[in-house]
């Protein structure tokens, strides 16, 4: 998150009102993974569910094409 600079905020709201893309196993967990457009940004938060709370794994922009 740091990295990217992400903040907290913005990966709550992906958590909340993001867009499931994707839903794959791995290594027998659930991984789920929402996009969210954001005013200067797209991220992608990757997450699982463990005993009902959504627990990150990571997150990071999406790049956008110029044309």
């Amino acid at each position: 998150m740091d990295y990217y600079d992400i903040t907290e905020n913005e990966v709550l709201a992906c958590l909340r009102h993001g867009k499931l893309i994707i839903k794959q196993v791995v290594k027998g967990e659930i991984r789920y993974g929402k996009d969210l457009e954001l005013k200067d940004k797209k991220i992608i938060v990757i997450y699982t569910l463990r005993k009902g709370v959504e627990r990150v794994i990571t997150t990071y922009p999406i790049k956008r094409k110029k044309w």
